[in-house]
């Protein structure tokens, strides 16, 4: 299983994720900008592939995410499970175990559930309930922590359910034929919006499945109206309440 992650002005945030999903992958893929350097330090901490781009600026374009996200699905192996997840989502200990049980299909794409953490002191307390390391209580029930909720999932009155990018969870052999990719990302979005949709309608209703077992955590500095960091991050710092000066020398 290879993970690709977009994380520009995102660090704050992976170097909170990178401690719960290091492990869960057999390489993961981290796009950012040379300029980016908590995000490079925190590749270098947890030693993971740390791709640079500007891609994602190109024709004047603010944050052409699917760009980023297609340039880094073609560094992925040629027979695997390949996952994309946003920079925000850490995934519970047990994630890997529960999508080697599910039997997943080669020809579908999943999407999984995930609980909104609202802030970091939210995140401490999550974490603090033990769901992170036990997501499933008494051994068999999967179950939201007290005081946390699901967030939306996304449905097309037509067309249904669509995994969205935060997790889309697909297989090599749907994604590349004879050494050429045919499910590509969008590329001519100007923003992070939609591209995430574009790219999972490409399978068809009956092959886009959401994993039941699995819930994954989305972290979030505040509680922001929808799209806030659609064109780059705008929302404030994740992490202990520190000076801007300490936010810039201190990932960690």
């Amino acid at each position: 299983m290879e993970a690709v992650t977009i994380c520009i002005g995102y660090g704050d945030f992976l170097n909170e994720t990178a401690k719960w999903n290091v492990s869960h992958f057999d390489d993961w893929i981290i796009v950012t900008e040379e300029t980016d350097l908590t995000t490079r330090e925190i590749c270098r901490k947890f030693n993971l592939r740390c791709l640079l781009s500007h891609d994602g600026k190109k024709h004047g374009s603010p944050f052409n995410k699917g760009r980023l996200i297609e340039r880094a699905l073609h560094h992925t192996s040629e027979d695997s499970y390949r996952l994309h997840l946003d920079a925000d989502i850490a995934l519970p200990n047990g994630a890997r175990h529960l999508l080697e049980t599910a039997e997943l299909s080669k020809d579908m794409v999943y999407g999984a559930d995930r609980i909104d953490v609202a802030s970091y002191k939210d995140w401490q307390r999550l974490q603090a309930s033990g769901f992170m390391n036990h997501s499933l209580d008494y051994h068999c029930r999967v179950n939201i922590p007290e005081g946390f909720q699901i967030g939306t999932r996304w449905a097309h009155p037509q067309f249904g359910y669509v995994p969205i990018g935060f997790f889309q969870l697909f297989h090599a052999s749907q994604d590349e034929w004879r050494g050429v990719r045919v499910k590509n990302y969008a590329m001519r979005h100007n923003s992070a919006a939609r591209t995430d949709v574009q790219f999972a309608m490409q399978w068809d209703r009956s092959k886009r499945g959401l994993v039941p077992e699995l819930i994954v955590a989305h972290l979030m500095s505040e509680k922001s109206p929808k799209g806030t960091n659609w064109n780059g991050r705008k929302s404030k710092w994740f992490g202990p309440d520190l000076s801007n000066s300490e936010k810039r020398q201190n990932p960690s």
